[in-house]
């Protein structure tokens, strides 16, 4: 029997383009809803990290006479990580493990006081280390030597245990969590980071006196990574990094993130900001609001915020027309000399109190 040719006939070419036509068109309108259940639930787990942290708080506070946590993850300012700072903090009361709680959706996955405390990142350590080694947060043996741009711990080589317990973040404290109000003597300057900058850190304490609730007094928040050679990682500091931790979670040109938002400024005198002029605000340019992409006009994008009644809100980058930074990509003020317009005001101030805690005494 001879077989009818035309039953063997396959696609035509025009047949073809037409199928992956379709086939574009579908993945075209796919991909744009994949992005964004991607992009939601990098935030949930965001924020769920932050929920975490925040009962870990919770947790500290009931044995350290209502102190949220000892202090800031900052290798020289705060002193030795294993002893000192939230993140020690959390590590210990087992609640929360910090290292293993990333913001997924950052491309910076290592806090600036990793770059410390190994010593890979040499770039800022001198003018880190002219603070001063905080007395008394050191073991006896530790100097500003051995412990500035050598990643050592009394001249002890460094363990990776310390990695692989999980000191690490890439979120960035507030200087409200990590400090308190600026000390009234002492000579404060704008923008100070000291331990002796601040009364703090935070407490059940001071919230129960602040002048606002805990509801509105932010302390933590994904965080921005540092501008300049301070938080660069080239190729040496990667392969150092790399050798320390035992995996490539940091790759040549990444950056290191905020260890805790800048102090308390005096950006400007406005109406807007309302007070005695010239009052203290907080600055949050550390805060990133890197979730959600943002709109024609430069705004949008969002940060989850935790805050002192352990809720979790977003924070979002508002500003647009009428500011000396419209779509700055920043949360109530940028990094220019850390300036401050009344929209970036605003645009913090309605969710975030930004003055001192607590009236001077």
């Amino acid at each position: 029997m001879v077989l009818n040719p035309k039953a063997r006939r396959g696609f035509t070419l025009v047949e073809l383009l037409v199928v992956m036509a379709i086939i574009a068109t579908l993945a075209g309108l796919l991909l744009p809803a994949l992005s964004s259940a991607r992009s939601s639930a990098n935030a949930s787990a965001s924020a769920n990290n932050l929920s975490t942290f925040g009962r870990g708080f919770e947790v500290y506070a009931s044995t350290h006479d209502g102190n949220y946590s000892s202090g800031a993850f900052d290798h020289f300012r705060d002193g030795d990580v294993r002893r000192n700072g939230w993140v020690g903090d959390l590590i210990g009361t087992k609640v929360a493990n910090p290292g293993k709680s990333l913001d997924p959706a950052h491309r910076n996955k290592l806090s600036a006081t990793v770059g410390d405390y190994t010593g890979a990142i040499t770039a800022n350590q001198g003018n880190l280390a002219a603070e001063g080694i905080p007395a008394g947060r050191w073991d006896a043996s530790a100097t500003a030597t051995a412990a500035v741009g050598t990643g050592n711990f009394g001249g002890a080589p460094q363990s990776r245990d310390l990695w692989d317990e999980g000191y690490n973040t890439n979120f960035v404290t507030t200087w409200h969590f990590s400090r308190g109000d600026p000390t009234d003597a002492g000579g404060y300057a704008a923008g100070g980071k000291g331990l002796d900058d601040g009364d703090g850190p935070l407490s059940q304490n001071i919230v129960s006196q602040a002048r606002t609730t805990a509801a509105r007094i932010a302390l933590m928040a994904p965080a921005r990574a540092i501008a300049g050679a301070a938080g660069l990682i080239d190729a040496a500091a990667a392969a150092e990094i790399k050798s320390f931790t035992g995996s490539g979670i940091a790759k040549a040109n990444d950056r290191m993130t905020a260890s805790f938002t800048d102090g308390m400024v005096v950006p400007f005198t406005d109406a807007t900001m309302g007070g005695s002029a010239g009052e203290f605000v907080h600055d949050l340019s550390g805060i990133y609001p890197l979730h959600q992409p943002k709109t024609a006009d430069g705004t949008g994008g969002f940060a989850p915020v935790l805050f002192a009644d352990l809720h979790v809100e977003k924070i979002a980058d508002t500003v647009s027309d009428g500011s000396t930074s419209t779509g700055d990509g920043f949360i109530g003020n940028n990094l220019t000399g850390y300036s401050l317009d009344g929209p970036m005001y605003e645009e913090a101030s309605d969710l975030i109190w930004l003055k001192r805690l607590r009236n001077p005494q």
